[in-house]
């Protein structure tokens, strides 16, 4: 019989695909009601897709933060990931057009112009996320503060990137807080830079699987990973000023993005079938 929390392990990996592919599907869907596209997929929110590419995101952004990176820069990096794609759900972008089979009410602009529904949305939701981040940490705290030798002593015997990672993700978390409560210009921007960054971490920890690969001899998914690494950087040169003109090239890089990290998951899955270890080396 095999272990349940190994079976817990691979259901998780596989539900987190199920969920890209419910995406693609709700966006497929939607398309066949009009005769144009959304300039980016996050602009499918204006559209009935938008619960499922909000549950999407919520469901990947759990997945990343539970499902533990076979080191511990992989990990850390997987977790910021995991807390900034819920913002990229609740948090709407601005690049949107009329291009929807029921069109909303409203859609925005620019600060003056933003719908209150929406501004309202985002500050209940990201409340909701931030005080749910919180708790985390208040939990961590607690359990910390229950182990011998107290709180200080369960600090220092954590690894240092994972210590790190508690420190940075209670940083994340004021610095979110002091934005929604501070910056006016917060809901037009959040959205675009919990985006980057977070495909930035992905893109880095599948460099990292690349590397980790190479050094246990597993040659073959090493040239795997990478090569995929290079394929999620390589859609950044649509940016350039030559295709400024190109109305869609959001939505392209988005699609990329998610369609070579959902291969590295199902790579990776594969080459974790059964769980081992977490392995620390120095950089290659």
């Amino acid at each position: 019989m095999v272990d349940p929390t190994v079976t817990s392990y691979r259901s998780l990996r596989i539900g987190m695909v199920g969920a890209v592919v419910a995406l693609a599907v709700s966006i497929g869907f939607e398309r066949l009601g009009v005769d144009c596209w959304q300039p980016s997929i996050s602009g499918y929110y204006y559209t009935p897709v938008r619960a499922i590419l909000v549950g999407a995101l919520m469901a990947v952004g759990l997945s990343l933060v539970v499902v533990k990176g076979r080191t511990q820069v992989e990990d850390a990096l997987l977790n910021v990931a995991g807390m900034l794609a819920p913002v990229v759900a609740v948090v709407p972008t601005t690049q949107v057009s009329a291009c929807w089979s029921v069109p909303p009410a409203r859609f925005p602009v620019d600060v003056d112009t933003f719908d209150r529904l929406f501004a309202a949305t985002i500050d209940n939701n990201m409340v909701a996320l931030l005080v749910t981040g919180a708790l985390g940490l208040v939990v961590a705290a607690v359990l910390a503060s229950a182990s011998p030798g107290g709180p200080r002593s369960a600090m220092a015997r954590l690894e240092p990137a994972t210590r790190w990672g508690v420190q940075g993700a209670a940083v994340l978390l004021a610095a979110a807080a002091a934005a929604l409560a501070w910056w006016p210009a917060f809901p037009l921007w959040a959205h675009d830079l919990a985006a980057i960054t977070m495909f930035g971490c992905l893109v880095v920890a599948v460099w990292i699987n690349g590397r980790e690969s190479g050094a246990t001899g597993q040659s073959a998914y090493r040239a795997a990973y990478r090569a995929i690494a290079i394929a999620m950087v390589a859609p950044a040169l649509l940016f350039l000023p030559a295709f400024a003109g190109f109305a869609h090239r959001v939505f392209v890089v988005e699609a990329i993005e998610i369609v070579l990290f959902a291969v590295f998951w199902i790579v990776q899955t594969r080459q974790f079938w059964t769980p081992s270890p977490r392995t620390d080396r120095p950089p290659a």
